[in-house]
């Protein structure tokens, strides 16, 4: 006998050892190929494979729309430009806009400076000024230890928000490694033994789990860690038009629930069917 895993439910399961054709799962009931040898008259002659959207597994296409879903929305929550932004008009009717990366923000007319810089520039920056301004007058500059505060909140906001994320991206290109490693074994490209093949499909599926659960983490912690934009970072001129978190971090947020939630259905789904 020699025991494989069911390319649709990922179980083990046992043939006969010159087996060949096609054979149902006894725990899913899928439809596989198994020691076919490919039919060089067929090409030969002209004929083409036809697709069988038949033999399709719906539970197997789920996953892979999740998986697919997934990798997209973590990509664009990793490459995102802007992670929080707000706008709005001075006492002087000049619109202007603040925006926070996970190292760099954008500040308007805070004690004469404009422009994008990273967060420890505007602290060397203001704490420059702060010296000077003791310098000069004996006292510090109003609001700039607050200011100072925020960016360092900031600063810390982004740095977790960027190695979490990059962690959960790693985990999920390992898991696409793994499942890839699986699918050739299974199709008899690559021959590994079982023992080994069983890990790599559970390390393969627990890499996702831990992967989403890292991406929950890094938006979660982003929102709790940064201070939110206010006053403090010269604000209070005018009202603000716009303000919050740019639709990708919720939009992630979402989908670092509802993905791993839904891929665990499906995967219990087909071991029940």
């Amino acid at each position: 006998m020699v025991a494989i895993l069911c390319p649709h439910c990922e179980e083990e399961i046992e043939l006969e050892d010159d087996a060949s054709g096609v054979f149902a799962c006894p725990l899913c009931d899928g439809e596989f190929e198994w020691n076919l040898e490919s039919d060089e008259d067929s090409r030969v002659g002209g004929s083409s494979l036809q697709f069988d959207l038949s033999s399709i597994n719906p539970m197997v296409a789920g996953k892979v729309f999740i998986l697919g879903i997934s990798f997209i929305v973590l990509w664009l929550c990793f490459s995102a430009d802007t992670l929080y932004a707000a706008t709005g008009e001075s006492s002087e009717e000049e619109p202007y806009e603040y925006t926070f990366t996970s190292d760099e923000m954008t500040i308007y007319n805070i004690y004469g400076a404009n422009g994008m810089g990273k967060y420890t520039y505007w602290i060397d920056y203001l704490t420059n000024l702060n010296k000077e301004c003791v310098e000069f007058t004996g006292e510090k500059c109003e609001g700039i230890d607050m200011m100072v505060e925020n960016m360092e909140a900031w600063d810390s906001a982004g740095n977790t928000y960027s190695l979490f994320i990059l962690c959960s991206l790693i985990l999920f290109i390992m898991m696409m490694v793994l499942k890839l490693t699986i699918m050739l074994y299974e199709s008899a490209i690559i021959e590994i033994p079982l023992g080994l093949a069983v890990l790599l499909n559970i390390a393969g599926k627990g890499a996702y789990y831990v992967g989403c659960l890292l991406w929950f983490l890094a938006i979660v912690l982003y929102m709790i860690k940064s201070p939110g934009a206010s006053g403090a970072l010269g604000m209070a001129e005018g009202d603000l038009e716009s303000i919050g978190y740019v639709p990708i971090l919720w939009i992630g947020l979402i989908i670092s629930i509802l993905a791993p939630l839904g891929y665990a259905g499906l995967s219990f789904a087909s071991q029940d069917d």
